[in-house]
């Protein structure tokens, strides 16, 4: 369960001195697989705020109610609810995460209550906006290791933390058609291993999109995104998610997360509150 998304950062880079001292720092890889990987507890549970947020300044607030959980085989999942206002409620989103190893796409699955119908998000639908925001489908997938050539630029200090610089380029046009991204930079922060950052790039090679985790904190022992940024650098639209009443490690059943669940009504007395 990786709630992470990413703004821009200017302090300077810190190039890696030479090929003796690389030697001691990880790979890529290995930081991205450790990020992946971190430790975030077996289920968790939060109401969420997305707010789109338009060109001149305007604000309109969605609501949803988030369950996560660890499956067996290395497969995880994500239920969002949304609440309010009128014209999303009863909309449902699922994500399905399966591990690398098994060499799968994940799958998203959307329930569209006035149509009594639920569709699958297929993997060139990925790079549309998610319930209108700047955020896309394919933002909510967990990170992907293999889909890119990862490559370590060097260290950098983001929002006052010591954090990685990796630039992914993506292995295939399949990729590219997916996610809509030719390039990213992504800071991944060193003590907590948060995704701090993330800049997109066009097949221009100019920086479109931004994300930034703008405030993480530590809950129940396990570092957590509270706000989660995107901007839209072309439309000057932005949209922030935040995340309250957050819960690890609560009982969230398996058909809480299943495609059954999509057409249940989530509600307020449904939801674990934090002791």
């Amino acid at each position: 369960m990786k709630n992470v998304f990413s703004i821009i950062a200017t302090l300077p880079l810190m190039v890696l001195a030479s090929a003796s001292f690389s030697q001691t720092l990880p790979t890529a890889d290995e930081i991205l697989k450790n990020s992946r990987d971190r430790d975030d507890g077996s289920s968790y549970a939060s109401n969420v705020t997305l707010s789109l947020i338009g060109k001149g300044g305007s604000i309109r607030n969605r609501h949803f109610y988030m369950f996560q959980k660890d499956l067996e085989g290395n497969e995880e999942r994500a239920l969002m609810h949304f609440n309010k206002p009128a014209d999303v409620r009863g909309v449902s989103f699922l994500i399905v995460n399966y591990g690398e190893d098994q060499s799968k796409a994940d799958d998203q699955w959307m329930f569209l209550p006035a149509f009594r119908k639920t569709r699958r998000i297929g993997s060139n639908d990925k790079r549309g906006d998610f319930m209108g925001a700047v955020f896309n489908y394919s933002d909510l997938d967990k990170i992907r290791v293999l889909d890119y050539e990862n490559t370590l630029l060097g260290e950098e200090e983001v929002l006052g933390k010591s954090a990685w610089l990796i630039e992914r380029i993506p292995v295939s046009q399949g990729v590219i058609n997916k996610t809509g991204y030719y390039k990213t930079k992504m800071w991944i922060a060193k003590e907590s291993k948060v995704v701090l950052q993330q800049h997109y790039y066009n097949a221009k090679g100019v920086v479109f999109k931004i994300q930034q985790s703008t405030k993480i904190e530590k809950i129940q022992g396990i570092w957590t995104t509270i706000e989660s940024r995107a901007e839209d650098l072309e439309s000057e639209k932005s949209s922030i998610m935040t995340f309250t009443d957050i819960v690890y490690n609560v009982d969230v059943s398996d058909e809480r997360v299943s495609k059954r669940s999509l057409k249940k009504t989530i509600r307020a007395s449904d939801m674990p509150t934090p002791e």
